[in-house]
């Protein structure tokens, strides 16, 4: 494709394009998506060393959204990506289905970097107790307003700490199905006056 042609591109989609950490490299490297503002990796094999070389790519600060949706991604890469200052503009972030645990989740919720995230999916990342009492304190988090933390090792008193939040009160939809919260952890969420904005709740 013509470099004037990948300058003009706003939505890239590479789902399922067997790319492993050599292409997400290159991709990293290309200096002409100067309009980029979706980037969809999904059901790749990026891997932690695509992910740290995505996080320091130049387009990455003109993303609104980033997909990276099951790239056997582990605490190495999320931590590349948490903690890198250049997602600033940055509203959806998806890390669905990579074990990048507390870890991400914790550098995530103190970042000023990702103040302006509306929606993050953390579905089955390996996510604890440990990173939700960050979570649930984080301020640099408080205009999230869709949370996704489905599949994860989450039980009661990780609902009892979210429905206490000061800071997340924005939340409008909330999935935590899969999880072992159990009718109290719904009862608590339900119950929580920091909630009063939402819609959707999805548990089992």
């Amino acid at each position: 494709m013509r470099s004037d042609k990948l300058e003009s591109i706003q939505n890239l989609d590479l789902t399922r394009n067997s790319l492993t950490h050599k292409g997400a490299a290159m991709l990293a490297q290309c200096g002409h998506l100067k309009k980029l503002k979706r980037l969809y990796l999904g059901e790749n094999d990026i891997s932690d060393k695509g992910t740290a070389a995505l996080a320091q790519a130049e387009f990455v600060s003109q993303l609104a959204q980033l997909d990276l949706r099951f790239n056997n991604i582990g605490v190495t890469g999320g931590l590349a990506l948490a903690q890198s200052d250049q997602f600033i503009r940055l509203q959806v972030l998806i890390l669905q289905e990579n074990s990048v645990g507390d870890e991400t989740l914790i550098a995530l919720a103190k970042s000023p970097t990702f103040a302006n995230l509306r929606k993050l999916n953390m579905y089955r990342t390996d996510i604890s107790l440990k990173g939700i009492k960050v979570l649930a304190r984080s301020k640099v988090l408080s205009r999230l307003k869709y949370l996704n933390l489905a599949r994860n090792y989450l039980y009661v008193d990780a609902a009892r700490t979210l429905a206490g939040t000061q800071s997340l009160t924005n939340i409008e939809t909330l999935l935590m199905f899969d999880t072992g919260i159990g009718d109290e952890g719904v009862k608590v969420l339900l119950d929580s006056e920091a909630f009063s904005k939402l819609k959707t709740l999805r548990v089992t």
